[in-house]
């Protein structure tokens, strides 16, 4: 099968739609939880990209206020799969008392690319403007909490579903659902290179918003949530959802032309990138690549730093100039090479505070202001789409 973008894309919008039939998932057809087109089929986003094994996905980002000091890389990924997979006959066939993994040399030998796929299921312009005209600071919505679950449930069923529908004999395919992020980061990983003190990759060490951003799929905006805008006609339309991954393993060659929709992050690929999201630079040329207008000395935004009850955004965020407020300069600890750490404390304590005592409380404030409200530029679309082209050569 060749995996090309549209071809990836149908099978993950085929599987969201068959789950929307399924038992649990089934609401009126104006709760859809997720986001659709006319036709009313899920607008999945899907952003592939190819490396060859040797490649380090996380080359110069292991920073602990950016996605953890020990994210897992391919080498891990495949440690993981092949404890899976370990067996116990030696190579004439016969059962031994051994079980012993293949080794990533063994991959590198026998495999010629890794194909990292990510994908976003945008919950629902409706659901997420309900939440934004009826949840006031200190209220929630019960209904919200619900579909939130259940978008998150059925990106991750879907992401498995497809991976399933990947395996080949002569592939390697891995899902990167929330189970498997899990296992990896205790299985692959020792406990000292696990938990909080390595970063603010929630679920585990493999951050699914950093892999979607160095695939092309959206930007950081200052929130840390992932935004992907596409121009519809003259305006912006913005999505926002959860993220999964699948990594597959093959022997094809890697595509570095942008053959089928799959990228290929080169270094100055990455090195833009590592410019694009570090919002101090507020006042340079960069401000007309992203999708977030705040900080910008033309058009500030900012909308996710008022609605946030928590003030955890404005403690995590410079201000409209780029330069950090001498409270947040204040807090030293909360520094890494220069490397601002989201305030997750801060953002985790009133909405754990809150859950504890309702489970069906739901904070979603900044997600869905920055939707509904946020100051969106169809320049820095057209901009950042010809970047794509030029150094991701994607489309």
């Amino acid at each position: 099968m060749q995996l090309t973008k549209s071809k990836l894309t149908s099978l993950f919008a085929e599987k969201v739609s068959e789950l929307q039939e399924e038992p649990g998932f089934q609401w009126s057809e104006d709760r859809i939880t997720y986001k659709t087109d006319k036709e009313g089929s899920p607008e999945i986003k899907v952003a592939p990209g190819n490396v060859p094994l040797e490649y380090d996905i996380w080359e110069g980002l292991r920073n602990p206020a950016q996605l953890g000091r020990h994210p897992a890389g391919l080498r891990k990924i495949w440690e993981y799969y092949a404890h899976k997979r370990r067996d116990s006959t030696d190579e004439t066939g016969r059962r031994t008392i051994f079980q012993v993994p293949e080794s990533f040399q063994f991959a590198q030998e026998e495999y010629n690319r890794a194909l990292l796929v990510s994908v976003m299921l945008p919950f629902s312009s409706k659901l997420l403007n309900d939440y934004n005209e009826h949840a006031g600071e200190n209220s929630s919505s019960h209904i919200f909490s619900r579909m939130y679950e259940d978008v998150n449930k059925m990106i991750d069923k879907a992401t498995s579903r497809v991976a399933i529908d990947l395996v080949a004999d002569d592939n390697v395919v891995v899902a990167m659902d929330n189970r498997t992020v899990e296992e990896l980061s205790s299985e692959a990983l020792p406990e000292t290179k696990q938990g909080e003190s390595h970063g603010p990759c929630k679920g585990g060490n493999f951050p699914q918003k950093s892999l979607a951003v160095l695939l092309g799929l959206g930007q950081f905006g200052v929130s840390r949530l992932i935004i992907r805008d596409e121009l519809k006609g003259d305006t912006v339309e913005r999505f926002m959802g959860p993220i999964r991954s699948i990594v597959v393993f093959d022997k094809d060659k890697p595509v570095k032309d942008g053959g089928g929709g799959v990228g290929y992050p080169d270094k100055r690929w990455r090195e833009f990138l590592t410019d694009l999201f570090d919002f101090n630079k507020a006042g340079s040329d960069l401000n007309d690549y992203r999708y977030c207008r705040y900080p910008a000395e033309s058009a500030t935004c900012g909308k996710c730093r008022d609605r946030c009850p928590s003030g955890a955004q404005k403690n995590s965020s410079p201000e409209s100039a780029g330069n950090y407020s001498p409270e947040v300069k204040n807090q030293p600890h909360r520094f890494w090479d220069g490397e601002l750490q989201f305030d997750f404390a801060q953002c985790c304590e009133k909405r754990g505070q809150m859950n504890d005592l309702f489970p069906e409380w739901s904070c979603a404030h900044c997600l869905s202001a920055c939707v509904t409200e946020g100051v969106k530029d169809p320049n820095s679309v057209k901009n950042f789409q010809n970047k794509l082209e030029e150094l991701l050569k994607v489309n």
